[in-house]
C-alpha cells in the first residue's frame, strides 16, 4: 500500500524590519548626500545605480555584457540594514540578470556604504531593507554599460519587489516579508487544498520523495499566467498546472516604482510515498476510474 505525503516548500525570510502600520520619526534609510532631498527613497535609488555604475570593474563589466543574452542587463540589490545602518553582508545580495554570473556582484555589497538607519518614535534605529531593480544599456560595439535613470522593468522578481502581489485574504498593508509569507502561506492553503493525492498513488511512481516544480506569472491585472510545471510524470504537470488556474484574481498586483509590473513566481511542490507493496494492475485501474469520475 502507498502512502501519499505532500509538502510544499515555499522559501521565507524571517528577518524582522520596520513595518508600514508603527510611526517612525525617519520611516526610509537615508544614502550618503540624500539628507537634504525631497524625496529619500528616490535618491536612495539614483546614489545606489551611481555606486554600482562607478565600482563596476571593466573585467566584471566584459563578463556581464559577454554573457547577457538582451541588451538591457538588469541588476537586483536586496541589501539589508541594523540599526546603525551598517550593511549586514550575510543577508545582503546584489545579483545581475545573468544566470551564470549571478554571485559576481557579490563584491559589491562587502563596500556598499553606511547608511542613516530607519528610526522609531524615540529616535531608536530600527533594521531595515531595501529592494531595487536597476537598469543598464549594453553596447556591444564598445564594450560598455550604460545605467539608465528611472529604469521601469517590465518584470520583477517575487524576491525583491517593493510591494508585493497581495492575495485575496491578506491585509493590503503588509509590506516586506509579512506579504511575502502571506501570499506563501495562501498558496500553501490552495494547493494542499486542490491537490488531488490519488493521482500520484494512480502514477505507480517509486516510493521516495518526488518534485515538482511550478513555474508562472503574475500579470499588471493581479491574474495568474503562463503557467508551467516539471514533474516525474505528465500527470503531475497537469495537475500542478490545473492547480494553479484556480487561484483567484489577486486582489492587487505586484507594484515596482509606483507602478503594476509583472511578478514572475516560483513554487517547489515535493511528495513522498511511502510503498509497502506496489499497486496491483486492478488496483491502479480502480485509481484511475476514481480520477475520471
Amino acid at each position: 500500500m502507498k502512502y501519499f505525503f505532500l509538502s510544499l516548500i515555499l522559501l521565507l525570510t524571517t528577518f524582522c524590519v520596520a513595518q508600514s502600520s508603527l510611526k517612525y520619526n525617519r520611516p526610509h534609510v537615508v544614502f550618503p548626500g540624500c539628507q537634504d532631498a525631497e524625496d529619500v527613497s528616490s535618491c536612495y535609488d539614483t546614489k545606489v545605480l551611481q555606486y554600482i555604475d562607478t565600482s563596476l570593474t571593466a573585467e566584471v563589466s566584459s563578463k556581464l555584457i559577454q554573457f547577457s543574452k538582451k541588451d538591457t542587463l538588469k541588476i537586483f540589490t536586496r541589501i539589508y540594514f541594523d540599526e546603525t545602518g551598517t550593511v549586514l553582508q550575510k543577508l545582503s545580495n546584489i545579483s545581475a540578470s545573468v544566470d551564470s554570473l549571478k554571485n559576481e556582484l557579490n563584491y559589491l555589497v562587502t563596500k556598499f556604504p553606511k547608511v542613516a538607519p530607519v528610526l522609531d518614535k524615540t529616535n531608536k534605529g530600527v533594521a531595515d531593507y531595501k529592494s531595487s531593480v536597476f537598469g543598464f544599456t549594453i553596447d556591444r560595439a564598445l564594450n560598455t554599460l550604460s545605467p539608465i535613470e528611472n529604469y521601469q522593468p517590465e518584470e520583477v522578481p517575487f524576491s525583491i519587489i517593493e510591494k508585493v502581489p497581495i492575495y485575496l485574504g491578506c491585509k493590503k498593508d503588509l509590506l516586506g516579508d509579512d506579504a511575502r509569507k502571506c501570499m506563501n502561506d495562501k498558496l500553501r492553503i490552495h494547493i494542499g487544498k486542490h491537490f488531488r493525492s490519488e493521482l500520484a498513488n494512480s502514477l505507480d511512481l517509486d516510493a521516495g520523495i518526488h518534485r515538482i516544480f511550478v513555474f508562472f506569472k503574475i500579470d499588471k491585472e493581479g491574474e495568474i499566467t503562463s503557467i508551467k510545471a516539471r514533474a516525474p510524470h505528465p500527470a503531475l504537470e497537469q495537475e500542478a498546472i490545473r492547480i494553479m488556474s484556480l487561484v483567484p484574481k489577486l486582489s492587487a498586483p505586484g507594484i515596482q516604482r509606483g507602478k503594476p509590473v509583472i511578478v514572475p513566481f516560483y513554487i517547489p511542490i515535493s511528495f513522498m510515498i511511502e510503498d509497502s507493496h506496489k499497486l496491483s494492475k486492478k488496483e491502479l485501474r480502480q485509481q484511475k476510474r476514481k480520477l475520471r469520475n
